[in-house]
């Protein structure tokens, strides 16, 4: 017998033909009577069925006493009626055989235990009938084309190629607005709410397969299930440009998300390697989401990286050129001579030929056009930004108009900065009616660009899978290990035990030995060799340096029964109710400190971080990160964008580490993190990096358990 249940294409959702209103109203200041309403203001031309147990009727439509006197499945079922009476529709529309409800509802998981308890019973209810849920908590869905408006919100943007999720409906309602101030078209609008079902790893292939769409937006509090994202976004071959924003970067936002929807952040930063690793751009602000889904939407993909800045200001000629310099894609291009003279012999009011390009606060909108075209020409111009202020004698409409007509002509993405307010309004209005991307600020303009510029560079990186070692054996000498953590109830592991993990999987370490008395640290110590570094082993323990537990530079016998002491001293003292089992005792090892380190993070799994070790890691904390399952180009990317690296190559003429064994150990963490994911935890600190060619060692190890 097969139960596989069959899902109909999401477009039945996004695109119905026949809608069920669950809680209709005739007041328009009821949320029932607000979704008639606007599905009517929309001009929806499909079957619109008001559910109401007073039936009657509605601005002429027959309204239904209940969803079963419909007769049949819709494709979407609209519920808008108390928290309480949502399941019992539920049951009645998952009978019906309708696979799609939105349920704008609220007073589920966000509001407390309680409403999570309904929240669970409601997917269990939709499931037992194979029905998809957008929501509860959620703003409705829009389609501009369709002529669906299931929202809360009156006004219906154009049609056009962008399509947003939003975890929140405010912020919902902002974006529309938003779009309709900038004369931005919307192909498709959802909004999931709490996501108790339907998420973005459901919408995201659904828009990246749908010709409408040509960017993606989408704002989220945080992600539920970040490993169906992973699998979802990973499985697309070419994913269209997506920009997210994702709020909560704070610790006092993520409790106010958190409680918005009931969502789990998780650390911010990991949506950072995230976002990286799968080609996300990741707006820090509204303005920059705004900004970011306006230059996608209109410009084709910018192929080089230099960029013509043409100005009738010298003042905005100058911040355009700092931002410029400031941005990472893109860079003031470098014009050739013939370049500059052709502007001398078409740009009669031409104040300066560097770039920037000052046309002079009276230049007309013909000069402006003569300055593209020659711009044009200069193989190393890959997109322009016209910048223009709004002066007595500057014809901005005129420039705006001539943009527009030029428009197909200009091969290059052009941006645009009129910097002014009430003087700018009808000319921005111009550029934006004709699909020209316009910013109030020279930096946001020349950001566009770069945001443009990064989404074609990221995608063009190779992507090499992770060279990761074949191990024969780490699996088993960590399952030995962890049955003996287990049994002594310990989460975490001890040095000794942390160091076999490591040389199971082939991870270097210094020469060393445990001891139990002074006479057994200097006679262990003589064997290897000093000098030496000795190290409290206590499983509760972690930070051994913060409670006098090392001593490095042990230099004889009589130093090392010293250290020995005074290391169990120490140690007993600070923490009295702490497990010491003896100490430790390390081979010395030279060269550059680095820190290796993994956790596993609760929805995307291993992120490893890279970075300056020893006690700089707490004084500049400056570390990278990538996601265990990191290509080779990543891998590298972290190294080489971090102080470290810097220190690594050979700084100030000094000899060069060896890199490529700090790579080797790389792939080795990750493939630890990935075949134990009992371990919670994984920190080196420091990796010991030898000059080129004479490898590195792991003097540290720190393993905690889940």
């Amino acid at each position: 017998m097969n139960n596989k249940i069959f899902y109909p294409p999401m477009s039945d959702f996004l695109s119905p033909r026949s809608v069920a209103i669950i809680g209709a109203s005739a007041d328009e200041t009821k949320l029932g009577g607000m979704l008639l309403k606007n599905m009517i203001f929309a001009g929806f031309d499909g079957e619109l069925y008001p559910v109401n147990p007073k039936g009657g009727t509605i601005q002429g439509f027959k309204v239904y006493t209940s969803f079963e006197e419909i007769g049949k499945a819709v494709d979407l079922a609209v519920i808008a009626v108390p928290a309480k009476f949502v399941i019992p529709e539920i049951e009645k529309v998952g009978k019906s055989g309708t696979k799609y409800a939105s349920i704008l509802t609220a007073g589920f998981k966000e509001s407390g235990p309680e409403g999570e308890a309904l929240e669970n019973e409601l997917v269990a209810t939709a499931k037992k009938y194979g029905l998809r849920i957008f929501g509860p908590n959620s703003f409705g869905v829009l389609n501009p084309k369709a002529k669906v408006n299931t929202t809360f919100s009156y006004y219906m943007p154009r049609v056009g190629n962008v399509s947003m999720m939003s975890q929140s409906g405010a912020f919902a309602s902002s974006i529309i607005d938003w779009a309709i101030g900038q004369k931005l078209g919307i192909a498709k609008f959802v909004t999931y709410g709490n996501k108790c079902d339907v998420s973005e790893s459901d919408m995201i292939p659904y828009f990246n397969n749908d010709e409408d769409t040509k960017v993606i937006g989408m704002y989220i509090e945080g992600i539920t299930d970040g490993a169906a994202l992973l699998n979802a976004l990973e499985s697309i071959d070419k994913l269209k440009p997506l920009v997210a924003f994702k709020s909560g970067r704070t610790e006092a936002g993520s409790m106010a998300a958190s409680s918005h929807t009931g969502s789990l952040a998780g650390a911010d930063s990991v949506y950072d390697v995230i976002f990286n690793k799968l080609n996300i751009h990741r707006a820090k602000d509204a303005d920059e989401f705004f900004d970011a889904i306006s230059v996608l939407s209109t410009c084709s993909p910018m192929k080089k990286n230099g960029i013509a800045i043409i100005t009738n200001a010298g003042g905005l000629g100058v911040m355009s050129a700092d931002a410029a310099h400031d941005a990472k894609y893109v860079e003031a291009a470098k014009l050739t001579e013939e370049t500059n003279k052709l502007l001398r012999e078409t740009v009669p009011t031409l104040a300066g030929l560097t770039n920037p390009i000052d046309v002079r606060g009276d230049a007309k909108a013909e000069y402006f056009k003569a300055a593209i075209e020659a711009v044009l020409t200069d193989e190393s111009v890959g997109g322009i930004v016209v910048m223009g202020s709004p002066l007595d004698f500057a014809d901005l409409e005129a420039i705006a108009e001539m943009l527009v007509e030029m428009r197909d002509d200009i091969p290059v993405p052009t941006t645009v900065c009129f910097a002014g307010g009430s003087k700018c309004e009808r000319a921005v209005d111009i550029l934006r009616e004709g699909r020209i991307p316009a910013f109030p600020t020279p930096d946001r303009a020349v950001r566009a660009l770069d945001i443009l510029r990064g989404f074609t560079v990221r995608g063009e990186v190779k992507k090499t899978p992770l060279r990761v070692p074949r191990i024969a054996d780490g699996r088993e000498t960590f399952q030995k290990i962890l049955e003996v953590a287990n049994k002594e109830g310990r989460k975490t592991l001890t040095e000794v035990e942390g160091k076999k993990i490591f040389k199971a999987y082939g991870i270097p370490t210094p020469g060393e030995a445990s001891v139990i008395s002074a006479e057994e640290a200097a006679k262990k110590s003589s064997e290897i060799g000093y000098p030496v570094v000795m190290k409290i082993l206590s499983p509760d323990i972690a930070h051994k340096t913060d409670v006098g537990g090392v001593v490095v530079g042990v230099k004889n016998d009589d130093e090392a029964k010293k250290a020995y002491e005074k290391i169990m001293a120490s140690c007993k003292n600070a923490v009295p109710n702490a497990r010491l089992d003896g100490v430790s005792i390390q081979q010395m090892v030279s060269g550059e400190e680095v820190i290796l380190s993994m956790i596993r993070d609760e929805q995307f799994g291993p992120i490893i971080s890279f970075g300056l070790g020893g006690i700089f890691v707490e004084i500049l904390r400056e570390i990278s990160q990538a996601h265990a399952t990191m290509t080779e180009e990543q891998m590298k990317e972290m190294i080489q964008s971090t102080k470290a690296y810097t220190l690594l190559s050979g700084a100030r003429g000094t000899e060069p580490a060896d890199i490529e064994a700090v790579e080797d150990v790389i792939r080795r963490i990750a493939l630890i993190s990935l075949e134990n994911p009992e371990i919670h935890e994984l920190e080196i600190n420091p990796v010991m990096v030898d000059k080129k060619g004479k490898g590195c060692r792991a003097v540290d190890a720190l393993c905690t358990l889940l």
